[in-house]
């Protein structure tokens, strides 16, 4: 079923009010032509232009005055602003669905994809940062694993507190016999220093401070040394770490995207639904509104309006309300085809090679990452790790090096040693009275102090074990989901930007107006280019008094284009306006006329002069 086009369908339902003031004056016309038609011979021309060369009228014939117009256009604009960078179509070019017409400059580019990089970068973080506050509830295994770790060795620290308490309590005598034992020790140790410095002789007192620099600068690059190897190995696992959480996170943006491409031709099957019920629902208001308006007209023509005041003869405002409502179903009407031949034209095939393109990168991501996996989990570098244990050697080496030399110098009598010497003597006397004022604080009994300690760390362990237990913090959770939340927001509207930064053409069709140059500054929703469709083309004329009872909708026609060469184009009425216009005192109804352009026929942006025949 053809619907009315463009303006013309708002004059569809327009009041027929004035096609009933012009009843008498058509009937004149009619009167008035059929005297013309039987006095002459010539056909009568509606329009005043001369007839092609290859176009023959014959005396039912008649031309209208016309002009063509894009069924289908669409006008196109950048959706931010910025500087033009390319433009790859001039006015005339075909172009195919999904080609990309212009460009925003590269600066423009370049910040929005770093923006994007930047916020992608966030929302991992974030991600990650979720994942440890969620603990023993992250979905993340490995990040689970280590809180139940973590929550295993505060029950370990837990245990161990409370055995040092029962072991302080319950070993108080086997502590009381270690001091005593550590008097005795002490006091050998006294005698062992006092011996030392009466058998110490001469020394060498330089020599032997070298000796004891230089053997504890190598000790000093043997830990050095130790570290190095003891820290190489954890560095090599936490890389395994980051690998496998990378893995993870993308299998699950691999997941999505598949759903997502599932989910696609059925959404778009319910909205094409939805949208033909929509259609039904606004016909029927049409045509309840459009019996209302009919019934109204009869009520004027039958004068049934008498309660009115003087010089009235039917109800103005309830006539404007009818037209209204009239006009308002109609462009219901209008708006779900147009909806509906958008829909049918088939999902977006743009929105599906996005998310095939996404999920293809995300497979090669996943693959070079797994690749990266089996290289690290084939074992740490053995040349490195045996570079740092052959440094561990050398050290050994110098260590070995500073003892016989120290050896060598200690054979002689040095006063820095006789020194040291003393000075082990007095330390000696400190540790025994040390060891024997800790025995005399034994022999009293258990330390108070010293049970409250082990108490308040055994209480200690068990908060935090408990704290672990308990679970994540809903505020501290609450929160960093408040961020991610943010931050995906973030990234979702830098990705629109980037989007906008590119004019794509909407269908296969011929670019009719450019007008933009690379390095124009642009504003957002400024028409730049228009793509029509120059096969789905119409012709818009307009029909004069003495010709409109002639024509009829599906009445035949011929359109002749000056910029086209060929035969004329078929052509037929789809709509005949009720509502005259009056141009230069010509009264003139205006008629569509629906054009069949034969394939391999060009239509250029500009046609030229339009030439239509009617042939009814």
């Amino acid at each position: 079923m053809l619907k009315p086009h463009g303006s013309f369908a708002s004059s569809l339902s327009m009041t027929r009010l004035g096609s009933i003031f012009l009843i008498v004056a058509l009937i004149a016309a009619a009167i008035s032509i059929g005297c013309s038609s039987a006095d002459t011979s010539e056909p009568p021309v509606a329009s005043e232009a001369p007839p092609p060369a290859d176009t023959p009228i014959t005396s039912a014939d008649f031309r209208v005055r016309s002009e063509l117009i894009f069924a289908t256009s669409a006008d196109l604009a950048f959706q931010i602003p910025g500087e033009v960078g390319e433009v790859n179509v001039t006015v005339g070019d075909l172009v195919a669905a999904g080609d990309v017409l212009a460009t925003l400059d590269t600066d423009t580019l370049t910040d929005l994809r770093h923006a994007e990089a930047l916020a992608e970068l966030k929302v991992e973080q974030i991600r990650n940062e979720l994942d440890r506050v969620l603990g023993l509830e992250s979905q993340d295994p490995l990040i689970r694993a280590q809180s139940e770790n973590a929550l295993a060795k505060s029950e370990v620290a837990l245990e161990r507190a409370q055995d040092a308490l029962n072991d302080y309590q319950l070993d108080h005598d086997v502590a009381l016999g270690a001091a005593r034992q550590r008097v005795a020790d002490a006091t050998s140790g006294l005698d062992r220093a006092q011996d030392a410095v009466t058998d110490f002789a001469d020394a060498h007192g330089q020599q032997f401070a070298d000796a004891l620099a230089a053997r504890a600068q190598a000790r000093t690059t043997l830990e050095a040394a130790q570290d190095a190897v003891t820290d190489f190995l954890p560095l090599h696992d936490e890389a395994i770490v980051k690998l496998r959480a990378s893995i993870s996170n993308t299998e699950i943006a691999i997941d999505q995207t598949r759903e997502a491409l599932a989910d696609f031709d059925k959404n778009h099957a319910d909205r094409l639904l939805a949208a033909k019920q929509s259609l039904a629902v606004a016909e029927s208001r049409l045509d309840n509104a459009q019996d209302a308006l009919d019934e109204h007209f009869v009520k004027i023509v039958n004068e049934e309006f008498t309660n009115l005041t003087d010089g009235q003869n039917f109800d103005v405002v309830q006539l404007n309300a009818l037209q209204a409502a009239v006009e308002s179903a109609q462009r219901a009407v209008d708006s779900w085809n147009e909806e509906i031949i958008d829909l049918e034209m088939g999902p977006k095939e743009i929105e599906r090679d996005n998310l095939n393109s996404r999920l293809a990168e995300l497979e090669s991501s996943l693959g070079i990452l797994k690749d990266r996996l089996q290289d690290r989990l084939a074992g740490p570098d053995q040349e490195e790790l045996q570079r740092l244990e052959a440094n561990i050697l050398v050290a050994q080496e110098r260590i070995n090096t500073a003892e016989r030399q120290l050896a060598e110098v200690e054979q002689g009598v040095d006063q820095v040693e006789l020194a040291r010497l003393e000075t082990a003597v007095e330390s000696a006397r400190v540790t025994l009275d040390s060891a024997q004022a800790r025995l005399e604080r034994l022999e009293e009994g258990p330390d108070a102090a010293t049970i409250a300690a082990l108490e308040q760390d055994v209480e200690t362990a068990r908060e935090t074990r408990d704290d672990l237990a308990a679970g994540p913090d809903p505020v501290a959770v609450a929160l960093v989901q408040t961020n991610l939340a943010d931050a995906v927001t973030d990234h979702a509207n830098i990705k629109l930007d980037l989007e906008d930064t590119v004019i794509r053409a909407p269908f296969d069709g011929l670019t009719r107006l450019v007008i933009i140059e690379p390095g124009d500054v642009v504003r957002v929703d400024a028409r730049v280019i228009q793509v029509v469709d120059p096969q789905d083309i119409m012709v818009r004329g307009l029909v004069e008094t003495n010709y409109v009872e002639r024509i009829k909708v599906g009445a035949s026609a011929s359109v002749k284009l000056a910029a086209v060469s060929g035969p004329p184009l078929e052509a037929s009425v789809v709509s005949v306006s009720q509502e005259a216009s009056t141009e230069r005192g010509v009264i003139s109804f205006p008629v569509i006329f629906s054009v069949d352009v034969p394939e391999g026929v060009e239509i250029p942006p500009d046609p030229g002069l339009v030439t239509t025949t009617v042939m009814p």
